[in-house]
């Protein structure tokens, strides 16, 4: 009898082991599939949504980079894109402002960076551009205005922006850019912003710029899913 007692207490003992194993995989294939769906309604394509805003005027833009993924916020009025003059180039124009995001690898600027902070890498990207159109334009007129923000510039925060502009020289048909980047893990987020027409001013700029970095901020991913499901603006 104790012998059958045994080999029952031994196969209940395997079964109840066999079954820890097996809620151990449900669970785990179950998480894995729900990170699956996560990441999933963040798509890593590096397309671009806009949307109108609910409130007054101005667009929500969603920028798709897989767990990168990012939202930024642009007033005005009108709204139309443009990427059909300079293939793989995208321009929005935003009533008297055209706009372009770039995306740039920090190992395309490796040489230049001399730090490990974010303010090292932003300013390694800034000086690696005005180095490039220097040569383009040995006389073009570059003005510095670094992190345009009340945060120490040896912060550690993602938030942390750089500033610069550049310029036509004197007598050159008016050209101004301007451009602020901001680190979103490996990448730099380059915006840039010309004016289209002359009444628009360095003032209407900086008021944008206001906007556009008060509002900029990765995406959850049911942030993500929602924008996906939403229709863009017109």
């Amino acid at each position: 009898m104790s012998g059958m007692a045994e080999t029952r207490r031994n196969l209940r003992a395997k079964l109840s082991l066999a079954l820890g194993f097996r809620m151990i995989f449900l669970v785990a294939s179950a998480l894995f599939v729900c990170d699956d769906l996560l990441n999933a309604q963040c798509p890593n394509n590096e397309q671009t949504k806009v949307f109108n805003a609910s409130h007054g005027t101005g667009f929500f833009f969603y920028k798709f980079l897989g767990e990168n993924s990012f939202r930024y916020f642009l007033d005005g009025k009108k709204f139309s894109f443009n990427d059909k003059d300079d293939p793989g180039r995208t321009f929005a124009f935003i009533d008297d402002m055209a706009y372009e995001l770039i995306l740039e690898d920090k190992a395309d600027f490796a040489s230049y960076i001399k730090g490990s902070k974010p303010i090292d890498i932003l300013r390694a990207q800034a000086k690696y551009e005005q180095d490039y159109y220097k040569k383009l334009v040995p006389s073009i007129v570059i003005t510095d205005y670094g992190t345009p923000s009340n945060k120490s510039a040896e912060s550690t925060s993602d938030r942390l922006f750089y500033l610069w502009k550049k310029e036509n020289p004197p007598g050159m048909e008016a050209a101004t850019q301007y451009l602020v980047s901001i680190l979103v893990k490996d990448r730099v987020v380059l915006l840039s912003i010309m004016l289209t027409k002359a009444t628009a001013s360095e003032s209407d700029v900086f008021s944008q710029l206001q906007k556009y970095t008060g509002s900029f901020a990765l995406l959850t991913s049911e942030q993500c899913s929602k924008a996906l499901a939403k229709s863009t603006a017109p």
